[in-house]
């Protein structure tokens, strides 16, 4: 009785569900704004001042331009060309012995280059593509001090260092070649560096930053 019911059951068939996918070509290109901010950079004195301290910034805004190509389904190569600039907040620490808050003057502006690898682990033809990477390139840092704690500096620098950063993002697509998403980058800058002056020994910390910004991108 039970095996002349079953044959009367309509057979089930397995179905495999698969990501609604769009009509995408390998390139790509692309634009982003949002904010950076950028972590404390430590230093430390010794000679005529001895102590240490950090130098804070205020949260600011960054823009960046990419180009890329999709090698395979998941794999992509891009280059970057990104803008952040941010005002400077204060020093925070102690020197000889002294402990020392003062409200700083000044801006931090860094221009950065990288060339990337991104990971798509649902391909770049995914409506929706989350996506992992990272890569090596240089930054270019502009920075000035015009007062601290009220007192007038008036002091500039630039330099140039290696860089490296890691992303990760998600896209969305929204009309035919076109995208949409947003993205967040840990950049690191080697700027450690020392020098002494007036008898005055300095040694800075790399500089690190997080950029969080909002992207449209071209498919062709």
């Amino acid at each position: 009785m039970v095996a002349a019911f079953a044959g009367l059951a309509p057979k089930a068939e397995a179905q495999v569900l698969r990501p609604a996918t769009v009509n995408y070509g390998r390139g790509y290109v692309g634009a982003s704004a949002g904010f950076v901010i950028p972590s404390d950079l430590h230093a430390s004195f010794g000679g005529g001042f001895a102590g240490s301290g950090d130098f804070s910034f205020n949260t600011g805004a960054a823009g960046t331009g990419f180009v890329g190509y999709h090698f395979n389904d998941m794999l992509a190569g891009e280059a970057e060309l990104s803008v952040a600039s941010a005002d400077a907040d204060k020093f925070s620490g102690s020197i000889n012995g002294v402990s020392i808050a003062a409200p700083i003057d000044g801006s931090l502006t860094t221009v950065m280059v990288f060339a990337n690898a991104i990971y798509k682990p649902l391909g770049y033809r995914a409506a929706f593509s989350p996506y992992i990477g990272g890569g090596i390139g240089f930054a270019s840092i502009d920075d000035s001090i015009d007062t601290i704690g009220g007192v007038n500096v008036a002091s500039t620098g630039s330099e140039t260092d290696f860089a490296a950063n890691f992303l990760v993002g998600m896209d969305f697509a929204v009309v035919d070649r076109w995208s949409i998403g947003a993205r967040y980058r840990f950049v690191w800058i080697n700027t450690a560096s020392s020098a002494t002056s007036g008898g005055v020994n300095t040694s800075i910390g790399d500089l690190t930053e997080h950029i969080i910004t909002a992207t449209a991108t071209f498919h062709f």
